[in-house]
């Protein structure tokens, strides 16, 4: 039950950080560099809460997946293969018509500053806190929930993927299904690699940040 307290702490802590953005901050019309920024920097403080949960419980970072891979080539081979062929799935399916909603990143196309600014964030708000969050520490905490055994991380695994597809309900219904099977895509890559998370860090922020450069070229797609 501990595991389960520490992940509504942070939802809690997240929520929190949500209302008292939105007291101060005043919302950009658009997406601006500074919408990067304080969602970096939000995102990095969410990373210490949960950081500070995992030491007073007792454990460290490798418990979660942060740990030295036995090969790095090995890693980001597989990270750099992951991100190819979800690049390349995702590219050719919104060709033919199926498309999320990601019109939020419209004032990316044509401006350096903002494709830059988003390549660095795909780093840091996708590849390491998403993957720290979702495939570490939500479904770690979910399997010991759950009784730790083979079929307990599967199930971890899976309800995690649901919960990062809702966690992208901006997307549009289609856009939740195609992020979340994704979600459990990637959690499974944990699992098959001695539940290591680098792999997956390196795939999902490659993924991301060529999708910004896309972006910057053409634009996300529409309709």
């Amino acid at each position: 039950w501990r595991y389960l307290i520490d992940i509504m702490v942070l939802v809690a802590v997240t929520f929190l950080l949500d209302v008292v953005a939105s007291a101060f901050i005043r919302a950009p019309t658009g997406l601006q560099r500074e919408l990067f920024v304080f969602d970096a920097i939000g995102k990095m403080l969410l990373v210490g809460v949960a950081w500070g949960l995992i030491r007073l419980r007792g454990e460290t970072l490798a418990d979660i997946g942060l740990k030295r891979p036995v090969s790095w080539m090995r890693t980001f081979m597989i990270g750099i293969g992951l991100a190819a062929i979800v690049f390349i799935a995702m590219y050719l399916s919104e060709k033919a018509g199926f498309r999320r909603d990601v019109s939020k990143f419209k004032d990316v196309q044509g401006n350096v500053e903002l494709a830059l600014l988003g390549v660095l964030y795909a780093f840091i708000g996708a590849g390491f806190y998403e993957e720290f969050m979702f495939r570490g520490f939500l479904m770690q905490g979910l399997a010991m929930l759950f009784g730790a055994s083979r079929v307990a991380w599967i199930a971890a695994c899976i309800l995690q993927g649901a919960l990062f597809g809702a966690a992208h309900a901006y997307q549009n219904p289609l856009g939740i299904a195609i992020t979340g099977t994704l979600g459990v895509l990637m959690g499974l890559i944990v699992l098959a690699s001695g539940r290591n998370l680098w792999a997956v860090i390196i795939g999902h922020g490659l993924f991301d940040a060529s999708r910004f450069v896309l972006f910057y070229f053409e634009g996300p797609p529409t309709g």
